[in-house]
């Protein structure tokens, strides 16, 4: 009798946490179409006769896209130094940065460290709100696996780029660039990319 029960309390709950994992999993099938086929908002510009800008027309992203082959390897060390040092090596989500991330938070008592991946990053960016719940977190790694076998490492920072918010309504590196500083990506230096990706 006391088998049965502990077998009981062993087996259902594992049932139950397989099933909801398994729907939060078939939850995101569709979710990593939008990243594969990525279509940001754009801005307009203007020029004059001569080459001079002469305006921005955008609606709520103020928006320069550049492609990969055209940000500087700087910009591409920095932020993967920054934030995510392993991204050449995981394949969507870094279990030892989440492991040392969670230690550091039981310890403080409260959120201090965050762990997740540039791709994860990506998906909050594009697709799930930053409300703090476990389940956010479970589909947001399901979707990041599901890109890193669809896109390139490429692909992904070039999206990653260019979706980021920098502030003061400036959304991508390129657009950043422009607007903190007036430069075009290849001449900033490496203070003005340190500050952009910091």
């Amino acid at each position: 009798m006391f088998k049965k029960i502990l077998l009981f309390i062993v087996v259902v709950p594992s049932i139950l946490l397989i099933g909801f994992i398994l729907y939060l999993y078939n939850s995101t099938r569709f979710d990593v179409e939008k990243l594969v086929y990525y279509n940001p908002l754009l801005t307009t510009q203007f020029f004059d006769r001569n080459g001079k800008l002469v305006a921005n027309i955008f609606d709520k992203q103020n928006r320069l896209y550049v492609k990969f082959k055209d940000i500087p390897g700087r910009v591409i060390e920095t932020l993967v130094a920054t934030e995510d040092t392993g991204f050449f090596e995981h394949r969507g989500f870094n279990i030892e940065a989440i492991f040392r991330a969670l230690i550091k938070d039981i310890r403080a008592g409260k959120k201090v460290e965050g762990a997740s991946t540039i791709t994860q990053q990506l998906v909050k960016m594009i697709y799930l709100s930053r409300e703090k719940k476990i389940t956010r977190k479970i589909k947001e790694i399901f979707i990041s696996v599901k890109l890193e076998q669809i896109l390139s490492k490429t692909q992904i920072l070039e999206r990653y780029l260019n979706q980021v918010y920098l502030g003061h309504g400036y959304y991508g590196i390129k657009t950043a660039s422009e607007g903190y500083f007036h430069k075009n990506l290849d001449n900033l230096t490496l203070k003005e990319i340190a500050m952009l990706i910091a």
